[in-house]
């Protein structure tokens, strides 16, 4: 291990220590170690595109609201697809020590942009979870108004359909069983006003309240990044800010320090510690 990196650990590990609480932020390279490539990055399964037939499609065409009404037969493969290698792989290692090390300072919040529902399946607190962009472990009807009345259905594998192995597309599409239109993933895409996000409001509200009481009660924050990418979607930190203004999450001043574990991706922000590994061996190296 280089020198500069575990000089990085150490002082990672001092913050660590000396924080009151832990907010844990994580992006698509959290579940990397478990099998699951990322959309973008040197190792994004989207970054070049992907070829069907005559056409190319990048990330932001197959993840939109756009392409579920267009052509939901392939958006309906991929998101198969993803769903089935979610369920075909396990969290990784690093998922479960982090849970272990959380519960040892007691007061913590995750925050986190993976659909894949991990954290749920390894046992975090659900009142301390908040899944921004949903979970592909949930069902919304396409009819919004048919949400705002019946709510979501959980995912079973009999409801996602097959699709073909090298076109992408779908062999069926489910239907709601209220209205009979077309089910999708509770997952907001590109574009996506039609996204029924009540069920995480409520996790919102609970990470609001859990940063109100922070700092009514003087306690010091570090921040906890881990696999988020440099795009403009991304939950990445910045100085105590979320680059992204999507989700118009709060300045973090409280905070002493964030932590950003991340094999590349690099860049130069106030209060940040850099460390330059993947989210298993870096949670790892963390917390031993």
């Amino acid at each position: 291990m280089p020198k500069s990196l575990r000089k990085d650990i150490t002082t990672a590990k001092e913050l660590l220590d000396n924080a009151d609480t832990i907010l844990v932020i994580t992006g698509a390279g959290m579940s990397v170690d478990s099998g699951i490539p990322t959309y973008r990055g040197r190792s994004g399964l989207w970054e070049k595109g992907i070829q069907i037939g005559d056409k190319s499609y990048g990330y932001d065409d197959i993840s939109s609201l756009d392409m579920w009404k267009s052509n939901p037969k392939l958006a309906w493969g991929f998101k198969s697809h993803f769903y089935n290698l979610s369920n075909e792989r396990t969290p990784h290692e690093g998922y479960y020590n982090l849970l272990e090390n959380v519960n040892k300072k007691e007061d913590y919040f995750i925050c986190t942009s993976n659909v894949d529902g991990y954290f749920r399946k390894v046992g975090f607190d659900t009142s301390r979870l908040y899944e921004v962009h949903g979970t592909i472990d949930y069902l919304q009807c396409m009819d919004i108004n048919c949400n705002k009345v019946n709510g979501i259905v959980a995912t079973t594998p009999d409801i996602v359909p097959d699709y073909d192995d090298e076109t992408f597309i779908s062999k069926t599409l489910p239907s709601c069983k209220y209205c009979k239109k077309m089910l999708r993933p509770n997952i907001s895409v590109f574009g996506d006003f039609e996204f029924y996000g009540k069920p995480y409001e409520h996790q919102r509200r609970r990470l609001d309240e859990w940063l109100t009481n922070i700092k009514k009660n003087n306690q010091t924050l570090v921040i906890l990044e881990i696999g988020c990418g440099i795009n403009p979607h991304s939950l990445r930190m910045s100085d105590g800010k979320m680059m992204s203004g999507e989700w118009k999450m709060p300045v973090f001043d409280n905070n002493i320090g964030t932590i950003r574990l991340n094999p590349t991706d690099e860049q130069s922000d106030e209060k940040t510690i850099h460390v330059s590994m993947g989210a298993k061996n870096g949670i790892r190296s963390l917390f031993s």
